[in-house]
């Protein structure tokens, strides 16, 4: 099979500072490709077949729509008239202190904090959704005509629809999830990890803590929860915390501090360097855009 391409953003833009490009294609069979941005692709007529990483095939018509993450390599093949919109973006168009991101999860870090948190393992990307109401097409099309008209605040208005769009796929998730988990449901031991960790996260040694309530150890608790969730228990806590220092960072005057304590990091420097690791910038900053 033949090496995939990288195509690039530079090549697609229209002007060189653009941050993000809208536009319908007549869409013909294409061998594995990736990118350096996101795509955000609406079908808006005929059918294909998508592949994805070689290893996952699934039929795409009309109504359809997905994300595709940095770096993952997709195709095209057995097109049928295929029609559909694409919108491709750079992360600082949500959020200038995104720029450099490379993974979508950075973005749900950083804007849907909460479903990063709530949902450890599932990612909107690279899965393919339906547009059952058409309210996904009717922000997109609204989207892709202020892109062509490029009047004053287009770009606030195309930045307003895509966090609507983000929304609108997150809320799927967790309607898939929650089917998903009255079939598969977590074992016992990851569900009290999960309900303890919450309660209990300011707590310093809160995993040992859990461990020795429940009689588990620390081993086989990280095992279980990797293995269920698609995270460490220790990422999760993580987490918890950073919505939780998010939370007091836009409605507290508490000092970084005294904030850093409150969610359970005794030394204020790795609060620090946990909180640049999950937003790409500092507390204080944070706190001044949000």
């Amino acid at each position: 099979m033949k090496k995939e391409i990288t195509i690039t953003f530079a090549n697609n833009r229209e002007k060189e500072n653009e941050k993000f490009v809208i536009a319908p294609y007549d869409q013909e069979d294409v061998d594995n490709h990736n990118h350096d941005f996101f795509e955000l692709a609406y079908i808006t007529g005929g059918c294909a077949k998508h592949v994805l990483n070689d290893t996952e095939e699934i039929m795409v018509h009309k109504g359809n729509f997905f994300i595709i993450d940095y770096g993952t390599v997709h195709r095209y093949s057995e097109s049928q008239e295929l029609q559909l919109v694409n919108c491709l973006f750079l992360p600082e168009v949500i959020d200038e202190t995104l720029a450099g991101a490379r993974a979508f999860a950075d973005i749900l870090r950083v804007c849907l904090v909460r479903y990063y948190r709530q949902y450890p393992g599932l990612a909107p990307v690279n899965r393919i959704f339906t547009d059952e109401d058409g309210r996904i097409g009717e922000i997109i099309a609204r989207m892709q005509a202020e892109y062509e008209k490029k009047e004053v605040g287009y770009q606030e208005i195309f930045r307003s629809g895509l966090m609507e769009i983000l929304i609108l796929i997150m809320r799927k998730v967790i309607a898939e999830d929650r089917i998903l988990s009255s079939e598969v449901s977590y074992s016992e031991s990851v569900e009290q990890a999960m309900e303890y960790l919450a309660r209990n996260y300011r707590e310093q040694t809160v995993l040992g803590s859990f461990c020795e309530k429940y009689h588990y150890s620390r081993q086989y608790i990280s095992r279980r929860f990797k293995q269920e969730t698609g995270i460490t228990a220790m990422e999760y806590l993580h987490r918890i915390r950073m919505e939780k220092s998010c939370e007091l960072l836009r409605g507290s005057r508490l000092s970084i501090q005294e904030i850093s304590q409150a969610v359970g990091y005794e030394d204020v420097k790795f609060f620090r360097q946990i909180f640049q690791r999950f937003f790409h910038m500092a507390p204080a900053k944070y706190r001044k855009i949000s």
